[in-house]
């Protein structure tokens, strides 16, 4: 289960117990109106980083080591209109099959990669991308986190035997 997703769940199981705890409790001073207003803002930080890892955005986690390449969207940098440039990601892993929207920052090396892996794709062969260490003697894009990132086709599917 995502962890995330769990910490949404732990957010709102807390501002229950405060709720709660302010209906039942007697008495509650100056101090305890300060806490909640305090914590009453955390909760709602937590639940806010929860819905961004969830699924649907883009996350910013560490891409998977190996995975089919569904699409991919670049925004270039431009430096009038203080844009930073992001790499959008469409992948689907190959452990569990689901896809999922990730992002990376701009560099025009990955950016020439996934124009080549798009290029192959139009003539209909699948890419796989593959995500190794820094020690693999400069194959790759640099993606962050000490790995790089590379593009290859997908082997071919063989049809099964006519019978």
């Amino acid at each position: 289960m995502n962890n995330y997703l769990l910490l949404i769940g732990l957010s709102y199981v807390l501002l229950v117990v405060f709720i709660v705890w302010v209906g039942f409790y007697k008495g509650f001073g100056t101090k305890a109106k300060i806490l909640i207003s305090l914590i009453l803002p955390l909760i709602y930080y937590l639940h806010w980083m929860g819905l961004q890892q969830s699924k649907g955005w883009p996350s910013d986690q560490t891409l998977p080591s190996q995975f089919e390449l569904i699409s991919a969207d670049v925004l270039e940098p431009n430096q009038h209109k203080d844009i930073k440039g992001n790499i959008h990601l469409w992948l689907r892993p190959r452990e569990n099959g689901t896809p999922r929207a990730y992002i990376l920052p701009y560099s025009r090396d990955l950016h020439k990669r996934l124009f080549e892996a798009k290029q192959r794709m139009e003539e209909g062969r699948m890419q796989i991308g593959m995500l190794t260490g820094n020690d693999s003697k400069g194959s790759g894009s640099e993606v962050g986190g000490g790995m790089r990132l590379n593009f290859r086709n997908a082997p071919r599917r063989r049809l099964p035997a006519k019978r």
